[in-house]
C-alpha cells in the first residue's frame, strides 16, 4: 500500500516581504516644496500686508466676504484682512512650491535647509517694528 501526499508550497512572511519604501520627507521634490514654501510664506506675508493686498475682506459684524480689498464700512465696525493676507500667502507659496518641484536635482541640493526657519524669524523683527505703534500708544 503505498500512499502519496501532497504538501501545497506555503509562503514564508520574511520572502515575500516588500522592500521599504522611501519616507515624503527624503523625496528631493518635496524638500525643494518645504523650502519654497517655508521661506516664501513670511516674505509674501510682509509684502501683501504692506502693501495692503489681501484675498479677500471679512466683515466680522455683518458675515460678509468681500473679494480683495474692501474698505471698512460706516457704523459696521472694523474690517479683518489677516484672512486674506493667510490666504494669497498660502496659494502663492504653494504655486512657487510647485514651481520649485520642477528644478533639476543638483539646484534643489544647493537649496540650503536652514532657510525653512531662518527666514520666518527674520520676518518677524520688522512685523514686530510695525506693531509698535500700537503698543507706544
Amino acid at each position: 500500500m503505498s500512499t502519496t501526499t501532497t504538501t501545497s508550497p506555503t509562503t514564508n512572511a520574511t520572502a515575500t516581504a516588500q522592500p521599504m519604501r522611501a519616507s515624503l520627507a527624503a523625496s528631493v521634490k518635496f524638500k525643494a516644496f518645504a523650502i519654497v514654501f517655508c521661506t516664501a510664506f513670511p516674505v509674501l506675508y510682509l509684502v501683501f500686508e504692506k502693501f495692503n493686498l489681501p484675498l479677500f475682506t471679512f466683515h466680522p459684524a455683518t458675515n460678509r466676504v468681500e473679494f480683495l480689498y474692501a474698505p471698512p464700512r460706516s457704523g459696521e465696525g472694523p474690517t479683518m484682512y489677516w484672512y486674506g493676507w493667510t490666504a494669497m500667502c498660502l496659494i502663492t507659496g504653494s504655486i512657487l512650491g510647485a514651481l520649485a518641484t520642477v528644478l533639476p536635482a543638483r539646484m534643489i541640493n544647493r537649496l540650503p535647509l536652514f532657510l525653512a526657519w531662518l527666514l520666518p524669524v527674520l520676518v518677524l523683527f520688522p512685523l514686530a517694528y510695525g506693531l509698535m505703534s500700537f503698543w507706544t500708544k
